[in-house]
């Protein structure tokens, strides 16, 4: 992942049970850049998008991918999701080299296409304790820790020997390592963060770019940084700066310290869009059912699942048109054949 330099600024937390003041920290953005390469699962069955889309939606199990450069065929014309996108439910159907090809139900369309495979997110298994380095770290009966629950999804940053760097973005953010077979890339259960569980303690509340730290010392290793959230427990006040903390939520459980006075660090946020995409000016409404296909005289992949509206043009070749639909990769041009606008071929239910 790359590094970028940032203005250190010194914020205050804001006790709730004390009325302290709040003094929101300027930790800088920094671009979602692409993670590190995983392995495919060799014993994984291709499978056939239609039937993928013929059956119930939890007859598979789902895997996770975050939209950027995409293509609706391996040597097809490039997509490019817009900035900002969160990740999206798919179905793992192949596996080819640094690609991946899933299936997408989205917006009432069911497509496949290819992305790359470092999109693909990891899904913990089991609760994992994160650690600093490989082979563990920060163990002990009182030790802090930063655990990632079972179904947090993550990006891979790395991999050496048995272990995988993963970072987790969510009300906090962890980097670190967890053991290789602690992560999946597919999963029978639909991702859901329940929110903060709330825990009686006194609480604590703080700013993006907070550090949670393994000691009460500015030098110490750093367990997480507070990314969305903004209330932590306070286990106890160590002085008029250091307090011991604990966060825990769906996906996550972390106990250690944060200081009113350290300088905040830096958050890896999802680069935010320039603009705001243009919605597409639409012209029919695009019936139920309507075939997809990867380009003119290509291979079908997927269909309408409802009534749509869409940008409908003829296509190059006669026999054939193009419909663009809004979707998770932004607009894109799919294929459609018919003898008329009126008339275009089904291949869905």
């Amino acid at each position: 992942m790359a590094r970028y330099g940032f203005s250190v600024r010194v914020f205050l937390l804001a006790i709730a049970a004390c009325g302290g003041a709040v003094a929101p920290p300027t930790a800088p953005a920094s671009p979602t850049t692409k993670p590190a390469a995983v392995k495919a699962d060799p014993a994984a069955p291709v499978l056939d998008p239609f039937v993928v889309f013929g059956a119930d939606p939890d007859a598979y199990p789902l895997s996770y991918v975050v939209p950027g450069h995409a293509a609706l065929e391996l040597d097809g014309p490039q997509l490019e999701a817009p900035a900002g996108q969160g990740d999206v439910a798919v179905t793992l159907l192949d596996e080819q080299s640094a690609m991946v090809r899933v299936a997408v139900r989205a917006d009432g369309i069911a497509f496949a296409l290819w992305t790359e495979r470092p999109r693909l997110l990891g899904i913990v298994k089991y609760e994992t304790r994160v650690s600093e380095r490989i082979g563990g770290g920060w163990v002990g009966q009182d030790a802090p820790y930063a655990v990632l629950r079972s179904g947090a999804l993550v990006r891979v940053l790395g991999r050496k020997g048995k272990w995988t760097q993963v970072r987790y973005y969510g009300a906090l953010e962890i980097d670190g390592w967890i053991p290789d077979d602690a992560l999946a890339w597919r999963t029978p259960e639909r991702h859901k963060n329940i929110g903060r569980l709330p825990s009686g303690h006194q609480t604590l509340m703080v700013m993006p770019g907070t550090v949670i730290r393994t000691e009460p010392k500015w030098a110490s290793d750093q367990l997480a940084i507070v990314a969305l959230g903004y209330i932590v427990d306070n286990l106890q006040q160590l002085d008029d700066a250091w307090s011991a903390i604990a966060y825990d939520d769906g996906d996550v459980r972390v106990r250690g310290y944060a200081s009113r006075h350290d300088p905040p660090g830096q958050v890896h946020r999802p680069r935010e869009p320039e603009q705001p995409p243009v919605p597409l000016v639409t012209n029919a409404k695009v019936p139920r059912g309507t075939c997809l296909y990867a380009a003119m005289h290509g291979e079908q992949i997927g269909f309408l699942l409802a009534d749509h509206d869409a940008v409908l043009s003829s296509g190059r070749s006669a026999g054939w048109w193009e419909i663009t639909l809004e979707t998770p990769w932004g607009p894109i041009a799919f294929a459609a054949q018919g003898p008329t606008d009126q008339a275009l071929a089904t291949c869905g239910p």
